[in-house]
């Protein structure tokens, strides 16, 4: 994906580009917005990073110039503290966020990391792709009653303008969930602006919702716009609910329940449209049995709850993600798509990720990158899925003359292995074993019927 970055501080301009260029991009780079300008009414880019304050045409007016030039390029403002209020001016006016300096880079890397599948959820749109699940294309992939159950869930929270809870593990996708819901829903377009709640700390986290103005405490020289106020027609991703002090919960709710606030340092009221979703690794019934979370908050945050299944509970999905998900990393390193061994297969099939979903994608990185462009055995994957019990099977499997087969053929043939073994262990009991397996019952009994032909 390309991108342009815009930044007349060299010591910034080279960070930024370095951790850009790491994560995928492919990054052309100005030292001010004159420049840039020529680069944009020549190359079409898909996302523009610029700082707003530049020598000769400003961060600004470059956005307003791309949106002439190159209206379907995606920009993310770097600005500085006092700058906030500009920012979110062209925010309402089709920026796509903003991120304040100083920052850390990964959360300028998770902003873009957004806005890339913002870029590719519309460009598939717009090529008028479909999947199997529908005539939209979604970040979350699957065809296991789990997926079907989390698909459906996400488009029924969509359809409804209302607030949504998503809990689940760490690593199964909450975050795309949260952006599906959004681009998908009635406020799609508008901003989408997420906070981690857990990230920011307790005295801060007041001014970086609500925002504040002159003078509220020490070293508050200008007033600052808050996410609720920035995402406004939009939606605000409040991601780590759980995290949330009791304090800062019932600011909240006062928010929820009246759509006002009033920003640090100020006694005028300002009204916002702001659909919230909320997401937790945490256990929110058991935390409000403790004390240490509202009832209240809880029922008015989860008037849509979503689910996300942990990956070992949708086995058959595995064979289908490892196939994607190893064709997108190929690309992006710039590397034909690779082979995996039998033995490799199997390790990739049975481990229980308990890291979900990102640890399979972590997995799968590391694999293209140490094999080299070649086949990937045993020894590429990470040590705990290599020291997985399933090597000892699949070794045992081996192809004659050590041959190799595409992905889905070799995956097809463990999954049938694999089915048996899980039969043999509950006695040959089919309701069980589609328990252990993830899958219907009817799903196993159409496996069964395919592997006796």
């Amino acid at each position: 994906m390309k991108l342009l970055l815009v930044e007349d501080d060299r010591i910034v301009r080279i960070t930024v580009r370095d951790a850009l260029e790491e994560a995928g991009y492919e990054v052309v780079d100005h030292i001010d917005g004159t420049s840039a300008l020529r680069a944009v009414e020549s190359t079409p880019f898909d996302i523009v990073l610029t700082d707003v304050r530049l020598p000769g045409v400003s961060g600004i007016d470059l956005f307003h110039r791309l949106r002439e030039i190159q209206p379907a390029a995606r920009v993310l403002l770097m600005t500085a503290f006092a700058d906030t209020d500009d920012a979110v001016a062209v925010m309402r006016d089709g920026a796509r966020d903003y991120i304040a300096k100083p920052f850390e880079m990964d959360e300028l890397l998770l902003r873009l990391g957004r806005v890339r599948q913002d870029l590719e959820f519309r460009k598939q749109m717009e090529a008028g792709g479909k999947t199997a699940n529908g005539p939209h294309r979604h970040s979350i992939r699957g065809t296991s009653p789990s997926a079907k159950r989390l698909l459906e869930r996400v488009a029924a929270a969509a359809a409804a303008d209302v607030n949504v809870l998503i809990t689940g593990e760490t690593g199964t996708g909450k975050d795309l969930c949260a952006q599906t819901v959004h681009e998908r829903g009635h406020r799609a377009g508008k901003p989408f602006l997420a906070v981690n709640c857990a990230a920011i700390p307790e005295n801060l986290l007041e001014s970086e919702l609500f925002g504040h103005e002159r003078g509220a405490f020490t070293g508050a020289d200008r007033r600052r716009v808050g996410r609720f106020e920035a995402a406004n027609g939009g939606t605000l991703f409040l991601d780590e609910i759980g995290e949330l002090s009791l304090g800062s919960q019932v600011k909240l709710l006062r928010v929820i329940e009246t759509s006002t606030f009033e920003p640090l340092g100020s006694s005028r009221s300002t009204t916002v449209d702001v659909r919230i979703i909320a997401a937790t690794n945490r256990d929110l019934s058991a935390a409000i049995e403790k004390g240490v979370f509202r009832k209240d908050l809880f029922y008015r945050l989860n008037v849509i709850d979503i689910q996300t299944p942990p990956l070992r509970e949708r086995r058959a999905d595995i064979p289908l993600l490892v196939s994607e998900f190893l064709a997108e990393i190929a690309a992006r390193q710039g590397r034909s798509v690779p082979a995996l061994d039998p033995c490799a297969v199997a390790a990739l099939a049975t481990h229980d990720y308990p890291g979900n979903v990102r640890e399979l994608i972590h997995a799968l990185e590391r694999a293209v990158a140490t094999a080299g462009g070649g086949v990937i055995h045993l020894e590429h994957l990470p040590r705990e899925l290599a020291t997985s019990t399933a090597c000892e099977c699949a070794a045992s499997q081996a192809l004659p003359g050590d041959e190799l087969e595409p992905l889905a053929s070799a995956a097809a043939q463990f999954e049938q292995q694999y089915v048996q073994r899980v039969l043999e262990k509950v006695g040959g009991h089919r309701g069980r074993a589609a328990a252990v397996l993830g899958i219907s019952r009817k799903n196993l009994w159409l496996r069964l019927r395919e592997g006796a032909k």
